[in-house]
Order: structure tokens, then sequence, then C-alpha cells
């Protein structure tokens, strides 16, 4: 074991040297610095677990009923964030990384444990998850900003790739009795075309076709360059989007309130929908709460540009917490106010769906610019100037924030992989930020792509590099430490180096839990589980084991 009195070891750490920004796997320098303080953290990691999929919580609570998804929430947030802690406290003890002191990205950790073959199949895990992530935020993102342009000029416009005929399947009325009978759409057959997104009770123009929308656009032109800076330079722009998500999603909780279901007791859901009914089911639950804490890989970017002083798991479980508030009370409050008309992300009906489900909002934000059944839920806001500008401006003001604040996270944090790997920065940037971009095209109109998109994906790849290697890597690690205790434990005091007892001085917690003042500051000594909380290592071994059987992953 190296003598610890090295240049390395005595220099001050303050997170801006360059020799701090160094991968410990392959010594190449990059990413940002460790400057990103708590409350920006909190921001980041909120951003990155609600994003533009928050309006339509409502319609998974509408069409499941709000035991099941309420569960799945939790379950998963308590396994997430578990799953972090053991992710970092692994991240912690690769050698050169004590206290995160270089950087190490997540697929160099697994290969750090596992080898060649589990760091093949995690890069396959993580490029999937994280490149499946940003294409449905993507694909999001360019929709609700297509029905924004849509609410504020009337329609919004795109560029049809592949136009071809397509027909409504309406009825007519004839002599009293109503028949079915098919209506073209011409809008589908033009390549520049304009539609009402917000309004398709007449048929999706550009269902089924490939559309490069304004929607998509304005996205892409807002979202696109902060791909390429580093993690630390979008922390100002994580933290802005924070404060205006935060407005629109009290904005919408306050019109829930007004609603017509709240004023006349109709709020009532049931615990679990009957599954009789057409726009009941609970296919979707666990794909959507899955896509929305599919959060785990990218607390190792995150990680390796906080502040030294910052606590990871305040901050993981503090923000993750918050979310889970988040969703409760847009999900549920909105549910309860709107649920007649919201359409399940599984069936795509809605209780009042008037034989097509293009009836039915496809979130909250469906129902805000739709003046027809703001009218009809929320006439006391839609009567009211102002509280109707505000409703409105939420609708407008929420789209900038949910999209500036996901979609350059996974590509950087793909981007910083790719890197440390060995790839071109010019490769890394395309891979990362421009290829999901081009994927999302085909899938933006889609009928129903979006919602088989989230359900395999987190089911997938999600799951897998979320769940299984966090957890299974935390054995490893638990298996490492037991094993290493025996071998002390047959091993001769005077046998031990100075040089060894060294070492283990670093790595005992002072009673704050705070140690490395050689450092330069405090820094709190990471653990999965602290060790005041008194958890055996037999017990912790016990508890991943648990996590590992058909019981515990059900």
């Amino acid at each position: 074991m190296p003598a610890k009195s090295t240049q390395s070891d005595e220099r001050t750490f303050t997170g801006t040297d360059a020799e701090d920004n160094k991968s410990v796997a392959t010594g190449t320098a990059f990413g940002g610095g460790k400057t990103i303080g708590f409350g920006a953290g909190v921001c980041l990691l909120i951003n990155n677990i609600t994003g533009p999929g928050v309006p339509s919580i409502a319609n998974l609570f509408s069409e499941s009923g709000w035991l099941y998804p309420s569960l799945m929430f939790i379950l998963i947030w308590l396994l997430s964030s578990a799953s972090t802690g053991m992710y970092a406290e692994a991240m912690r003890m690769v050698p050169g990384n004590e206290h995160f002191r270089g950087r190490i990205e997540y697929t160099t950790i697994v290969k750090h444990y596992f080898g060649d073959t589990w760091y093949r199949f995690s890069q396959l895990g993580l490029n999937g998850a994280l490149q499946s992530l940003n294409i449905i935020s993507i694909i999001q993102s360019a929709q609700v900003m297509d029905n924004a342009i849509s609410a504020i000029f009337g329609k919004s416009c795109g560029f049809n790739i592949t136009p071809f005929s397509l027909t409504y399947d309406g009825s007519q009325s004839i002599d009293g009795q109503s028949s079915p009978m098919a209506y073209p759409l011409p809008e589908a057959t033009k390549f520049w075309s304009c539609i009402d997104t917000n309004n398709l009770n007449d048929g999706n123009a550009w269902g089924c076709h490939c559309i490069i929308s304004l929607g998509f656009l304005v996205s892409l032109v807002s979202t696109l360059p902060m791909g390429m800076w580093n993690l630390e330079e979008n922390i100002v722009i994580q933290v802005a989007a924070f404060v205006i998500t935060v407005v629109c999603w009290l904005v919408w909780f306050l019109i829930a309130l007004f609603s017509e279901n709240f004023k006349h007791d109709s709020w009532q859901i049931p615990a679990v929908t009957d599954s009789s009914n057409s726009y009941s089911s609970q296919a979707a639950v666990l794909g959507t709460v899955l896509f929305n804490y599919g959060f785990v890989t990218t607390i190792p970017s995150w990680v390796n540009e906080k502040r030294a002083d910052v606590s990871i798991n305040k901050s993981v479980w503090f923000g993750s917490w918050l979310c889970i508030l988040v969703f409760f009370g847009v999900g549920i409050t909105g549910c309860m106010a709107f649920h007649q008309f919201l359409a399940g992300p599984a069936t795509g009906n809605c209780e009042k769906m008037v034989g097509y489900p293009y009836s039915c909002a496809d979130s909250v934000l469906g129902i805000i610019t739709t003046p027809k059944l703001m009218e009809q839920m929320i006439p006391d806001i839609h009567n009211n100037s102002f509280a109707n500008f505000l409703a409105q401006m939420s609708v407008y003001l929420f789209i900038p924030g949910a999209v500036l604040s996901g979609i350059p996270v996974f590509s950087i944090v793909v981007k910083y992989n790719c890197i440390e790997n060995g790839l071109s920065k010019r490769f890394s940037e395309f891979w990362g930020i421009v290829f999901p971009w081009l994927v999302a095209i085909p899938l933006l109109y889609q009928p129903d792509a979006l919602n088989q998109f989230i359900t395999y994906s987190s089911l997938i790849f999600v799951s897998f590099t979320d769940f299984i290697v966090p957890w299974y890597l935390y054995f490893v690690l638990l298996r490492q430490t037991k094993d290493k205790g025996n071998v002390n434990d047959d091993t001769d005091e005077e046998e031990r180096t100075d040089t060894d007892d060294e070492e283990q001085q670093k790595l005992v917690q002072n009673s704050d839990g705070y140690h490395m003042s050689d450092f330069g500051v405090q820094v709190p000594v990471h653990w999965a589980f602290p060790p005041e909380w008194g958890l055996s290592l037999d017990f912790r071994v016990c508890m991943v084991l648990l996590r590992r059987t058909p019981l515990g992953a059900a």
C-alpha cells in the first residue's frame, strides 16, 4: 500500500483544481468543478425525478385508483433512494476516489467491481435507460409545447415527413339514426400542416406520421446548446426551472380546489377502479412510476460535481421525499378535480368519453387549455379574467421550466460516460445530445407510442440500471467487507503496517459524521446506512439478499 505522504494527498481539496476533475480510472480530465451546493443539488434531483410528466400523473390515478399507484410510488421511492446510497458508497470505496475526491462515472464503477462482462451489460443498460428517459422527455416536452402554441395561436404547425391520407371514424345522423362514417383528414396529406393539438375531437391528422412540429423545434433550440455544457454550468438553469415549476404546481393545486367536483362533493375516487370499465387499467402503473424515479444513473455525475461538504443522503432523501409530495399533491388532487375527463395512460379512455379517446384530456394541462372543459369543470376560473390568465400562464411557464430542466441532464450524463470510456468528445456529444432527438421524430405523434415506450423501457432498462445493479453491487461490497474482516481477525496485530493503521483511521467517522479535515474542509462520510443506525453487517447482507428474491422484487 503506498505511503500517505504524497503531494496529491497533502494538497488542499477545493473541488476547483484540475486534479479533482480527473477520472480515477483513466486520468482524463473532463466535466465541471465540485461546486454544486445542497440547495442546488436538491433542485437538480427534483427536476430530474419530476420533469414534464407531472401533469399526467392525475391520469394515472384516474385510470387505476389511488391505492396501487400510491403504494408503488412509496415503494419505488424507498428502493430508488436506497439504491442511490448504495451506489454512492460503492463509488466512494473505489481506490483513488476516497470521499469522492476524484471523479468516476456509472459504468466505470461497475467495471471496477464486476469486470468486463458486467461492464458491457451496464453500458447497454445505462445507454438504454438514459436515452429512453431522454427520448420520452423530448416527446412529452414537444407535445406540451405544441399544446401551448395551439392555446396561444389557435394551432401549431409542423413538417409532415411522411404525408399520406388518414380518415376519422365518426358517425352521422340520418333520420334520427346514427350510422358510422369515415371522414378524411385533409391536413394528413400536406407536407406543411397546422392543427389544434388541444382539440382532436375530429381526429388527429398528425397521428401515425413522422412530424417535426413547432413544439419539437422550440424544445430543440432551447435545450440542445445546454447539453454541450457541464453539469455544474447547468445549475443556474436548474434552480430557475425549479422555482418556475413549483409556482406552476401550486397554481394547479389551487385550480383543482375550485373545481365543480370539489364544490359539489364529487371528488371521491375509488381505491381500485372497476376493471370492467373501458377506462380502467393497472397496466401503466409500474412503468410510469419507474420512469419517474429512474434517477439513480444520473447520481454519479452529480456526486462528481457536488461540493465536498454536501451530504448525499440528506440531498437524495430530502429531494426524493419532496417529489412524493408533488406526485400526490398534483396527481391525486388533480384526479379528484377532473377524473371524468382524464384519459388513462394505458387505455386512452375516460369516464366522459363520447365514443372516442380524443374527447379526453391527456393531462391536467389539457383541462386548463381547453375552453369547453374549463367552462364545464372550473367555471369560476374560466369566467374570471385574472384567474383564467393565471391558469394559462401556469401552462406556458411550466413548459420551459420542465423542458430546460430534464433533457440536458440526461444528455450530459451520457456524454460524461462516453468520454470516460475513451470515446471522442465529438462522438460523445452526438450520441448523448443529438441522437435522442433524431429517434424522437418518428415517435412524436404515433398513437400510444409514448405509453408503450415508457412501460417497456422502464421495465427493461431502468429496473436493471437503477435497482438490480446498485443492490447487487452493494451486496458484493458487503461481502468483500465481511471477507476482509474475517482475514483481519486472523492477522496478528504486530503484522499490520503503520500505513494500514493510517488508512484505517481515515475511514473512522467522527461523532458529528464528518471527517477528512486534512482536505481543508469538513467532509461528510457517506454510508448507504449510517453506522449510528446500528445495523450489523450480517443484517445488511440479509436485507439485500431479501431484496434480490422474487418476494423482495415484487
